[in-house]
């Protein structure tokens, strides 16, 4: 184990822990609060690690939805991935056999650490890169655990509990406007989001703004790589 990339690893994930902490509690107590038992709250965090699309499974649970419903879902609301994997394809290479692994485990959190802060110097840097999506996996699987054991035990009004994930998406976005100096991606992403919102409706926002993002951010790479590095 590579104790200096996993120190500079939590370092990097704290906030991220922090807020997946609360936000899987958050869904094992609405997991509870419809009789499911702990270890399906678990084995919901282990193997589809899908924020969004886990506090969507809970309505769809609610509703006795079909279990393909769910899983088609999933897949429509998580292949934004899809965008964020083409950016991460020279850096997933060179981390060998953790590579499968790794794109498991990419988040939007996750993909915003690996994207938006500068990797600590005299670190393996694939070591470091698998630390840290590591530590966000596990910190979200022990809050789901924790919110649904507790739920099991105290009965908790869940109202509004699912705006915990937006609010973790908000604290990510803070720092990142701290971090750097362009302000060009989140101008086109706030533009490309409300454009995308009128054009396709509230339904299909996240897909076509997604879309038109990623288009707009590599027509315009040298202009905001140059803007970054004034």
């Amino acid at each position: 184990m590579d104790k200096k990339a996993l120190n500079e690893a939590f370092k990097t994930s704290l906030p991220v822990i922090l807020g997946y902490l609360p936000s899987g509690f958050a869904f094992g107590l609405m997991m509870s609060s419809l009789g499911q038992k702990v270890i399906t709250s678990g084995i919901m965090a282990i193997l589809m690690y899908a924020g969004a699309g886990q506090y969507i499974a809970v309505d769809f649970i609610k509703n006795n939805s079909p279990l393909i419903t769910i899983i088609i879902t999933t897949f429509l609301i998580n292949c934004k991935h899809l965008f964020y994997g083409l950016s991460l394809i020279e850096t997933f290479n060179k981390t060998g056999r953790k590579k499968p692994f790794l794109i498991f485990l990419l988040t939007d959190e996750t993909y915003a650490l690996l994207t938006g802060t500068v990797y600590p110097k005299n670190v393996n840097t694939n070591q470091y890169i698998f630390y840290v999506a590591v530590i966000n996996y596990l910190s979200w699987i022990a809050g789901c655990v924790l919110g649904a054991v507790f739920g099991s035990v105290v009965k908790f009004d869940t109202t509004g509990l699912d705006f915990a994930m937006t609010a973790l998406f908000l604290v990510l976005l803070t720092s990142q406007l701290k971090t750097f100096t362009t302000k060009y991606p989140f101008i086109i992403g706030a533009g490309t989001a409300l454009f995308a919102l009128m054009l396709f409706g509230k339904g299909n926002i996240l897909l076509g703004g997604a879309i038109m993002t990623v288009i707009l951010l590599v027509v315009l790479r040298e202009r905001i790589e140059k803007d970054d590095n004034k």
